[in-house]
């Protein structure tokens, strides 16, 4: 329709109602139909597939008597690695051609983010490490880098807490844990404790070192397993030299037992703890 003013004419523009063509469009529908499908049973499969992985990872870790919190967070980072793989199934299925694109840029995302992050990432997984693998356990007595003494109050997923003699804290990194040398000074409770005895060398004899572990089996400070080891170091000078290891839970009173029993038996023998 055109209007005329002043001399001039104007037309107004002629609306026509928009047409769909599904015919057209068909195509299109059927494809994002199908890909929609795709869709679906990868989900379905993901979500089955986390919850029997989760599963298996939890009866696993149970039967390995690990950490409770660690057998949760394993099962846990299993099932949702699952949906992750998922998730990039189904962006490709929608995708494809800019699917490497977004794999790409997901990529580098990652890589800036563990760069960032990768000592907090060291001390993570090497919590994971030792919570499963248990080297230790709250409670024990552990020796860090020959520097650093104490009892394990706890192991979190980055830092254990050990608490010294004298009361002090000390908060190791895991990371450092799994790298330098830890003397657990509780797993095995026994400790060692040597003693010199010596003697005349007309009185050395066969039954020297069975005499000497009877004396030493009157003492309940000295453990019976493993046995006092009793053996002969040298002869010099006329007189003949024994080494004895004892052992038990506390070392300084299975000496001072161990050499008070040697001396109340044999009180001509020189006896010295070592």
């Amino acid at each position: 329709m055109c209007q005329y003013a002043r001399g001039q004419r104007r037309c107004a523009p002629i609306l026509r109602p928009l047409t769909l063509d599904i015919e057209t469009l068909r195509p299109t529908l059927v494809e994002y139909l199908i890909r929609t499908l795709w869709a679906l049973l990868v989900v379905i499969l993901a979500i089955a597939v986390g919850r029997a992985i989760r599963a298996a990872v939890v009866r696993g870790l149970a039967r390995g008597r690990a950490h409770p919190n660690v057998t949760s967070l394993l099962g846990n980072l299993s099932q949702v690695v699952v949906f992750m793989l998922a998730t990039l199934v189904v962006m490709a299925i929608y995708t494809r051609d800019a699917f490497g694109w977004i794999l790409g840029a997901f990529s580098v995302f990652g890589l800036i983010i563990g760069l960032s992050l990768q000592d907090i990432l060291r001390s993570f997984f090497a919590g994971i490490y030792i919570l499963v693998e248990r080297p230790f356990r709250i409670g024990d007595t552990v020796q860090v880098e020959g520097v650093h003494t104490g009892i394990v109050q706890e192991i979190s997923f980055r830092t254990t807490q050990l608490r010294t003699e004298d009361g002090r804290e000390i908060v190791v990194p895991n990371s450092t844990l799994i790298t330098t040398s830890v003397v657990n000074l509780t797993r095995y409770p026994n400790r060692s404790a040597l003693l010199t005895v010596t003697m005349k060398a007309d009185q050395m004899s066969e039954e020297v070192p069975q005499r000497l572990r009877d004396a030493l089996s009157r003492s309940d400070a000295i453990a019976e397993e493993p046995p006092p080891a009793v053996s002969l170091r040298g002869v010099a000078a006329g007189a003949a030299r024994y080494e004895v290891t004892v052992w038990g839970r506390d070392r300084d009173r299975a000496l001072s037992a161990a050499v008070s029993e040697v001396r109340s038996a044999f009180p001509e023998w020189d006896v010295q703890g070592a």
